[in-house]
């Protein structure tokens, strides 16, 4: 009998850059680890991949080189603050698209031998509208994305759902209003989301909450810290630990997509 719990993976996207969507994942998978959980952060961003600046990393290895089969799962994948256990990104060289079928095989079977070691995979993509988005997306158990209150934000971010919803009959969308400047400042902006598509009935767009501005947050960034471990007492951390603490009652999906190995094998197959 196989008492393997199965592992949640959640996306976390934008309509485009800038709005601290990587912030919120390095910061998010911190709270997740207070809580208890074994976290796996990927940086999925294969155009400008920024984990690994944002906390002054220099990994020997990369998710590129497990896509081009020169290194193992295991091999690229290290152990960072809080316990995280990070893969971080860098530019591909050559489209996923042009690997063989062993490769393709070879990553599949990489996640699946650490399904077992983590609780929640925590996927962090490229900004706005591409194919590498779409995918994994679309290979995915949960859907965040991140806007904050400029209208090209959420303009962008409208865009990104609708294009979801037509293009791959997406309909489960969870949004968090980051950097806010008080706590009535995300629902507003969420409630603006709402009316641009209060047309489209088979669409649930669900508020995930919001994360108030942090006046420190370049600070950090020059010391290659995350806000959660400078400033643990925070407004700012006690938004993201509300948000670890939501992420407890979302349901698991029960299904083979929830899977880390059927992760990759619906990314690759969607590619």
């Amino acid at each position: 009998m196989n008492l393997i719990k199965t592992p949640q993976v959640i996306v976390i996207a934008s309509g485009k850059g800038g709005t601290g969507k990587s912030t919120v994942a390095i910061n998010l998978s911190m709270a997740l680890t207070e809580r208890g959980k074994r976290v796996t952060l990927l940086d999925a961003n294969l155009e400008l991949p920024s984990i690994a600046t944002l906390l002054n990393m220099s990994p020997a290895y990369t998710l590129t080189d497990l896509i081009e089969g020169r290194r193992s799962l295991h091999e690229i994948t290290f152990s960072g603050p809080r316990g995280i256990n990070f893969i971080l990104g860098s530019t591909v060289t050559k489209p996923i698209t042009n690997l063989s079928p062993a490769h393709h095989f070879g990553i599949v079977n990489a996640f699946n031998t650490i399904a077992g070691e983590v609780d929640i995979l925590i996927v962090d993509t490229a900004p706005g509208i591409n194919k590498s988005v779409f995918n994994f997306i679309r290979a995915s158990q949960d859907i965040l994305l991140v806007t904050n209150s400029e209208p090209t934000a959420l303009a962008s971010t409208n865009a990104l759902i609708n294009a979801l919803h037509l293009d791959y009959n997406l309909q489960n969308f969870r949004i968090l209003i980051n950097t806010v400047s008080n706590r009535y400042e995300g629902r507003a902006v969420f409630e603006k989301l709402l009316k641009m598509n209060v047309h489209r009935t088979d669409l649930l767009l669900s508020y995930a909450g919001h994360v108030l501005d942090i006046k420190s947050a370049r600070r950090a960034a020059i010391k290659g810290q995350a806000l959660f471990d400078l400033y643990p007492k925070s407004e700012f951390a006690q938004d993201i630990r509300r948000l670890a603490r939501a992420i407890d009652r979302w349901p698991v999906r029960d299904t083979p997509t929830g899977n880390i190995e059927f992760f990759m094998e619906s990314l690759i197959k969607n590619t």
